[in-house]
């Protein structure tokens, strides 16, 4: 079984979907010898390259300039030659390579991606798309959409929902295949583990056992909404204190100088500790917190959401229906609120009032569905399936 995984973003460039799919088939091919060659495209890297990440041969193809995000005339006309360049590369990758692969699997949206899964079809090769942004259309590109409809209408066809919204939108489409699931969370990294909590807590903060850590360990992106963060910790006592943790691109430097902005005209300087950098011990900043918040304006899902309450370290989360509400039972696991500052802060106060038997069985409950254990299992399944059936 050989598999190709087309991703949008890969690592080294960082992506939460990118970083899912290594991680997924590094685990597929140590539990079921799966054997997969990876694809890329980028938006922060110019010109096609191989590049080895964590022992794998990623093939990237990006064209040799940067689009710049400011509309203009030249803009759209770089925008169709990127559009040629990755079709183009990717044909000529794919017309010698075909028949090595058994099945196509897809993270993200680019012209990479619709190509490839139109020439997978006309092959009758098996593909699985996997959904991994919130979107009202699951299908891409969707210029193209009377194409790549009855592409998924076939028996060898399969669309991963990482959320119950991410479901119906599939299901309005006329998909036929689809699998609803969380994405996968690594149960020898993210467990219970109470104990190391302010040993953790000392080696990456400057925090103390007698504060109390709030944390959010994401992108720095106006999506993922630090500044919102900020106002509720203006809001709470001195004693709470937040640590903001994730890679931070040349493209977002603007919404880093409002963050570091905001941090000083609010005076919560001595309350805000910040890292900005991809971080390998998610884990260990979850483990050192009291609460961790999320209030992105937008997710596919939320996985952080998944991995702070498998640790037993209760959420606070924006209210993103049928989306966050799905992965968090309230009083149980945390809350969701709409965004505002006042509701939140108050919520804060109740949250760290959850005794720790329920959030260790709540923890329970959530790691039920979403190990890594559970979900490779169901991933072989589906593969063999695709695999086996004909169109």
């Amino acid at each position: 079984m050989k598999i190709l995984v087309v991703s949008s973003k890969y690592q080294p460039e960082y992506s939460g979907s990118g970083l899912r799919a290594h991680n997924t088939y590094i685990r597929l091919k140590k539990k079921f010898n799966l054997k997969f060659v990876v694809l890329s495209n980028s938006i922060i890297y110019q010109g096609n390259k191989k590049v080895n990440y964590d022992g794998i041969d990623v093939y990237r193809i990006s064209p040799p300039f940067k689009i710049s995000k400011k509309k203009s005339f030249i803009r759209n006309i770089l925008i169709l030659i990127g559009l040629i360049w990755e079709v183009y590369f990717s044909w000529m990758y794919i017309k010698k390579n075909i028949n090595k692969f058994d099945l196509l699997h897809t993270f993200g949206n680019t012209w990479t991606i619709g190509f490839l899964t139109w020439y997978f079809s006309k092959k009758n090769k098996p593909i699985i798309r996997e959904l991994c942004n919130d979107t009202n259309n699951p299908l891409y590109p969707i210029q193209f959409q009377r194409y790549m409809k009855p592409i998924f209408k076939k028996n060898n066809t399969l669309m991963i929902a990482i959320s119950k919204k991410l479901e119906i939108v599939a299901q309005n489409f006329e998909v036929k295949n689809i699998w609803h699931r969380y994405n996968p969370v690594d149960e020898n990294k993210f467990f219970i583990d109470y104990e190391k909590k302010f040993f953790l807590r000392n080696k990456l903060t400057r925090f103390s056992k007698n504060d109390i850590l709030l944390s959010l360990v994401a992108n720095f992106i106006d999506r993922k909404n630090q500044l919102f963060a900020l106002d509720v910790l203006n809001i709470l006592p001195k004693k709470y204190k937040l640590i903001l943790v994730g890679p931070l691109k040349n493209e977002n430097e603007y919404y880093f100088e409002k963050i570091l902005k905001k941090i000083n005209y609010l005076k919560l300087n001595e309350r805000v500790q910040i890292h900005t950098s991809f971080v390998e011990n998610f884990d260990e900043y979850i483990k050192s917190s009291d609460i961790f918040l999320f209030p992105s304006k937008a997710e596919g899902l939320g996985t952080p959401l998944l991995e702070s309450q498998v640790c037993g370290v209760p959420v606070i989360s924006n209210l993103i229906r049928n989306i966050t509400d799905n992965v968090i039972i309230d009083g149980k696991g945390g809350y969701c609120l709409e965004l505002n500052p006042d509701t939140w802060a108050k919520k804060i106060s109740i949250i760290l009032k959850i005794p720790t038997y329920v959030l260790v069985e709540n923890a329970k409950y959530v790691s039920s569905m979403c190990t890594s254990k559970f979900i490779d299992s169901e991933y072989q399944k589906k593969i063999n399936e695709l695999t086996n059936n004909e169109n």
